[in-house]
């Protein structure tokens, strides 16, 4: 249940109508509150100079005049907004406007407006019905001079805030910040079963060569957004049987591929379709897999690390590309994810396992490990920039630093091949001998940290 919240909250929070939604009805809510409170006595206390209104008139005025400057205002600062996602998608990557999105000054920013307006409209609504003899609204209008000069200042820092966002060093620092507490969550939930399964050495079956009743497929055809794995253990438990799933989050599946097997029961060799109304039971079972397993349209990064992984990546590329050629903006990219791997290492074996209170498997899952993260961060990188030793040579450095960090003999083994990758491409596609030289050199650094046993050549 947990992973469908943080799924349907991603959908929430990185939309630009939620918040704006809410500040619409507090808006409301506020105008009617305002315009039912007893001013008299309240304005009567407050000193000569303070403004007063005679007459409803008068505030219906004021109130028309504020809410045609301020509608002004927000179709400027939504145009400004447009503006600044086509430039995010252009130069950064269509990916990266989901955190222009979710940002929650931009969201607050906008829910303002929003919400001074419908506070002015609730307003006018009810003081139409009201006739001369009325009471004046002293305290509404009060309150809407104020949430209109709030919005005034709001729009200034709104476009300061749009301003700064789109520099492209405060895109990586935030969308690398968004990675690393991905990667620190799913550790939180995954690190026990990853444990496990190192332990036991678990395996999974061959989805390819499995075709009997037992087989889990894909209920429709997507991006498996999640996995449910708690709710998935209570399944497995309820019906007494054993899930290996062969897909994790990340990964694109077509409707009907085998994406797992319900295995037997450890203490009986029956099929869980033989032990009951075989049809009826299986069915439910496969339901109920099901289930937990989220596809959708497109990739979750909350849940998908590879993907929050690749959104670095993709403005990397972005930079590199002939159109644009900002190694500088590459190599801050670069940095970030050496900042993020760290964490990563602890993902150090490509499933995890779940058991039972009673210490029975019940759940054995492929997961992303760290080599499938250093693949996902590194390997474009390197190819659109294996002429260009200004960005190898951060890469080789970042290695070098994370070798030092390196928690398993198989990450040392996973990072001593991404340098030997640097510099064959090097050996390849750069030409001043020079320059070849330097990156040659930062490479051999990575390999001699870890006393590597065979000699290192670019040839």
């Amino acid at each position: 249940m947990f992973h469908r919240f943080i799924r349907i909250w991603e959908f929430v929070g990185h939309s630009l109508w939620f918040t704006p939604l809410l500040y619409a009805i507090g808006g409301a809510v506020l105008s009617l509150l305002a315009i039912r409170l007893p001013g008299e006595d309240i304005i009567a206390s407050l000193p000569d100079f303070w403004p007063r209104f005679e007459t409803v008139e008068t505030v219906q005025d004021l109130t028309s005049t504020l809410l045609a400057t301020l509608v002004t205002m927000t179709t400027f600062a939504l145009s400004v907004t447009m503006v600044v996602l086509t430039l995010a998608a252009g130069s950064l990557g269509p990916r990266t406007i989901r955190n222009f999105m979710g940002d929650p000054k931009t969201q607050n920013a906008l829910g303002s407006f929003v919400g001074t307006i419908l506070f002015l409209i609730t307003g006018l609504v009810l003081m139409g019905g009201q006739t001369g003899d009325s009471a004046v609204p002293q305290i509404a209008a009060m309150t809407g001079i104020a949430l209109f000069v709030v919005s005034l200042f709001v729009l200034i820092l709104f476009v300061h805030h749009l301003g700064r966002s789109i520099v492209a060093d405060h895109v990586i620092q935030k969308v690398g910040a968004n990675l690393e507490e991905t990667i620190s969550s799913s550790l939180e939930t995954l690190s026990g079963p990853i444990d496990n399964a190192a332990r036991e050495s678990c395996t999974l079956p061959d989805a390819g060569a499995n075709t009997s009743d037992r087989t889990i497929t894909a209920a429709k055809s997507g991006y498996v957004q999640g996995i449910d794995y708690d709710d998935l253990l209570d399944v497995a438990i309820k019906n007494d049987i054993r899930v290996a799933l062969t897909v994790r989050a990340g990964q694109h599946v077509i409707a009907g591929d085998i994406i797992g097997e319900i295995g037997k029961d450890e203490n009986n060799d029956t099929k869980p379709s033989d032990t009951g109304p075989s049809d009826t039971r299986s069915d439910a079972i496969h339901d109920a897999i099901a289930q937990q397993i989220m596809i959708g349209s497109q990739r979750t990064a909350m849940l998908d690390i590879e993907f929050a992984l690749r959104q670095l990546v993709e403005v990397a590329l972005r930079a590199l590309s002939p159109g644009i050629n900002d190694p500088f903006t590459a190599i801050a990219v670069i940095h970030q994810l050496g900042r993020a791997l760290p964490q990563a290492m602890d993902f150090h074996y490509p499933m995890g396992l779940w058991r039972d209170d009673q210490g029975q498997e019940r759940i054995c899952a492929h997961l992303s490990d760290f080599g499938g993260m250093m693949n996902a961060a590194f390997n474009q990188i390197r190819q659109s920039a294996s002429a260009k030793p200004d960005v190898l040579l951060p890469m080789a450095e970042v290695l070098e630093s994370l070798t030092g960090l390196a928690k398993h003999p198989k990450h040392l083994e996973i990072l001593r091949e991404h340098a030997r990758l640097i510099g064959r491409a090097a050996a390849r596609d750069i030409a001043d001998a020079t320059d070849r030289k330097a990156v040659e050199r930062a490479v051999n650094r990575v390999l001699r940290q870890q006393q590597a046993k065979d000699d290192y050549s670019v040839s």
